[in-house]
């Protein structure tokens, strides 16, 4: 095997893992956000530590509350969204935004019944 081949290999298997990995989510939006002439419509969001839920209430993320999802998003996004961008989504984006930052909060495996 070329070095070539072991490299696309050993990145392969890199975005293997990070497509799995849990705690990173990627959003396609419908619309997306304007940021100078183009128009994002995806962004990676990460599981919340919490120091990124400072000043929020879990229930105001889980009830989708626009404020919450706003102050939280600018922490938690690649390319970083600002409060604004998330204040300009149009509602069903926000909507999908809110879906996963919950689904964070959601074990969805069985151990805790145990």
């Amino acid at each position: 095997m070329t070095t070539a081949e072991q490299n696309k290999t050993a990145d392969q298997s890199l975005n293997s893992e990070a497509i799995a990995d849990p705690n990173i989510k990627t959003i396609q939006f419908d619309y997306g956000f304007k940021r100078g002439e183009s128009t994002i419509k995806e962004v990676t969001i990460r599981k919340p530590k919490t120091g990124a839920l400072r000043g929020l209430t879990l229930s105001d993320l889980l009830q989708l509350d626009v404020n919450a999802i706003a102050t939280l998003t600018p922490r938690i996004t690649s390319p970083t969204m600002s409060t604004n961008d998330v204040y300009d989504l149009d509602p069903s984006d926000l909507t999908k935004i809110g879906k996963e930052i919950i689904s964070f909060f959601v074990k969805t495996t069985d151990e805790d019944f145990q």
